[in-house]
């Protein structure tokens, strides 16, 4: 049997945000969120990006007039296509007060989808 390492629950939902990998003078690359927790967000990325890289993340909610900055690491990667790979990311620093931004927005995303169900 396997067992279940997740500390989180993830809901299914895109959010745009940008990265970096952390310390590059590289641009931002923009992408798209395939799921989210509180612990972190999973995406379809650069192909470069590797296991243990540290990102530069802004996060874009529907709620906030403001980007939510956090800095990530890889946790891991799989399925290359098409020059983009999906990646685990996981939450090492977020101010929190942003956090309570991104959990509120997950609490809402929960409360909407109980509301869908009980319909």
């Amino acid at each position: 049997m396997i067992e279940e390492r997740r500390r989180y629950i993830r809901l299914e939902t895109e959010i745009n945000f940008t990265y970096k990998i952390k310390g590059a003078a590289d641009p931002m690359e923009k992408a798209t969120t395939k799921n989210i927790s509180p612990g972190g967000i999973r995406g379809l990325l650069d192909a470069a990006i590797k296991k243990n890289d540290w990102l530069e993340l802004s996060i874009t909610l529907p709620s906030t007039k403001k980007p939510i900055p956090a800095i990530g690491k890889v946790i891991w990667t799989a399925d290359k296509k098409a020059g983009k790979i999906d990646v685990g990311v996981k939450f090492e620093e977020i101010e929190p007060d942003m956090k309570n931004k991104f959990l509120e927005h997950i609490c809402e995303l929960m409360f909407s989808e109980l509301e869908r169900l009980r319909m």
